[in-house]
């Protein structure tokens, strides 16, 4: 009981003290490498190895997926890793993944995704952009496919990486292998204790120098959760076009 009350204050205060075994040190130093692709680590075969595309004609909505903000950000980072948590149907990484060719980067973009929607993609089975979009089989969704098939139709299968898993094991997952990013975009659920849990998480895979932005300042969560986080650690939120971000010193 002591230990579980103590893991929630450090929790509160943005720290964590889950006990996470480290994979063998060459191992670990590897994955965190200049340029060292993940693809082969979260993966045995690409996703994207005999695909059937013809089945998946292109479809990117979603929300702020080519915003300025990403420009921005990649023009002053020029990120050798990007992780994403909260991708969708993949139109925000398709974005950044070619603005980072205009720039002559390339960097991998890992997303981490369930696919299975936020709370408010399961309010109302009529709404086309969320409920419908989830494209559910026998009641289980499988957008993730609309999402592979995107990258390919855009062509950006070799800087993108799906990484289909809950964005808290993902993050144990990166610290096991020593993963760091320089830039970190959070836009998964929306709730204010999702954010908070999806930064205490992912802060500390920011490398010094980078940033972890996020999306949907308006919502209440988001801004609400974002805000405390800042205040814990001593940082700035930072506006940029629709886009925010913290800065790693």
């Amino acid at each position: 009981m002591f230990k579980s009350l103590l893991k929630s204050v450090f929790y509160r205060f943005g720290y964590s003290i889950c006990k996470v075994r480290p994979v063998a040190a060459a191992g670990a130093a590897g994955a965190d490498a200049g340029g060292t692709r993940l693809m082969p680590l979260i993966h045995a075969r690409s996703p994207y190895q005999d695909f059937p595309l013809a089945e998946y004609p292109p479809d990117l909505q979603g929300w702020g997926s080519q915003s300025v903000a990403f420009d921005t950000l990649l023009a002053r980072l020029k990120p050798r890793r990007i992780i994403e948590v909260g991708t969708w149907k993949g139109g925000s990484a398709i974005h950044m993944a070619k603005v980072a060719r205009g720039l002559g980067l390339a960097p991998e973009i890992i997303c981490v995704d369930t696919w299975l929607g936020a709370v408010e993609f399961w309010t109302d089975q009529q709404d086309p952009e969320r409920y419908l979009s989830l494209q559910c089989r026998h009641g289980y969704p499988t957008v993730y496919y609309q999402f592979v098939a995107n990258v390919l139709h855009e062509q950006c299968q070799d800087l993108i990486t799906p990484f289909p898993q809950t964005a808290t094991i993902a993050a144990l997952w990166f610290r096991r292998y020593g993963v760091s990013a320089d830039l970190i975009y959070v836009d998964g659920s929306h709730e204010e204790e999702d954010v908070y849990a999806d930064l205490v998480g992912y802060w500390d895979l920011v490398r010094p120098g980078g940033v972890l932005a996020g999306d949907d300042w308006g919502w209440d969560g988001v801004r609400l959760a974002a805000t405390r986080f800042a205040r814990e650690q001593g940082v700035v939120v930072t506006q940029l076009a629709d886009k925010w971000y913290l800065e790693k010193a």
